[in-house]
């Protein structure tokens, strides 16, 4: 008696077993029915189309028997008649693609992300800062040679002389007059200059018109003066709104029609200025 009910348990312990490894299998497949299920469906315009016939797929989740053969349709039923797949335009989206799903701004994304600064307007009596570096070099070499050599010889052979308001002629008893020059003319001169200056310093302008193209007028002075020193400076141009950079300094390479004045007056400059008379024989050159 004992032996039969240990065999039963022994069936029982089997058919337990079996039971669970058959349902642990079928787990996996009805979990992907399920997901093919809640998949969502594509749209029609993106299922493939037979040859001859409108798409095999007719209704949510429905299917034809034979996808190939054409379904029976209505010559007057506007509804059942094919159509041409519909063409998007270039801003328009297609319904379930991946354009739908919401743009993520690079602010949002990126973690050096740096926004552009906004664009500026300037309006008259505003303050420009000006970086001048101006460098400039000068050479020039020359060199002349002149000779030159002229002869001249008059001789006066018919004299005339004033008689009772009248010209009459008068005969030389010692003979004509006769009168012989000749010059010799050397010339040769040789020349060469070097200049290099420069000049390199920040000055404030100040906006004093904006011209109808949006170019900004800017003039600038400065003045320093140290004891009997005294140095002032002026500068004018022309410039466009965005060669200013963002932090307001524009560069004197990209000044228009840029005109820049320096003049120094006290002890400094006359101990090295030239006098009145060495200007005017400078710029006369008598000799």
């Amino acid at each position: 008696m004992n032996e039969r009910i240990f065999r039963k348990r022994i069936v029982l312990a089997w058919i337990a077993v079996a039971a669970f490894a058959s349902l642990a299998m079928s787990q996996p497949a009805a979990a992907q029915n399920s997901s093919l299920m809640h998949a969502p469906m594509p749209p029609a315009a993106m299922l493939p189309r037979p040859a001859g016939g409108p798409p095999s797929i007719t209704a949510m989740g429905e299917l034809n028997a034979n996808p190939l053969a054409p379904a029976p349709t209505n010559p007057g039923d506007a509804s059942t008649r094919e159509t041409a797949p519909r063409q998007y335009s270039a801003g328009e989206r297609m319904p379930g693609s991946y354009s739908e799903r919401p743009l993520v701004m690079i602010d949002r994304a990126s973690w050096t992300f740096q926004p552009a600064p906004p664009v500026r307007v300037f309006q008259k009596n505003d303050v420009v800062t000006i970086r001048v570096d101006e460098l400039t070099r000068v050479m020039a070499d020359g060199a002349a040679n002149q000779r030159k050599q002229t002869l001249y010889e008059a001789i006066l052979t018919d004299w005339i002389k004033l008689s009772n308001f009248r010209l009459r002629p008068d005969p030389q008893g010692n003979g004509d007059p006769t009168i012989a020059t000749e010059s010799n003319t050397n010339y040769r001169a040789q020349s060469s200059i070097q200049s290099r200056e420069s000049m390199t310093f920040n000055i404030a302008a100040t906006v004093v018109d904006i011209r109808p193209n949006g170019l900004l007028v800017l003039e600038a002075r400065k003045a320093i003066r140290n004891n009997d020193n005294l140095w002032e400076t002026s500068l004018t141009g022309v410039c466009r709104a965005q060669d200013i950079a963002p932090d307001n300094v524009v560069l004197s390479k990209d000044l228009i029609d840029l005109e820049i004045r320096k003049e120094d007056q006290g002890h400094l400059r006359d101990g090295y200025k030239r006098g009145w008379l060495a200007r005017w024989i400078d710029r006369v050159k008598p000799f």
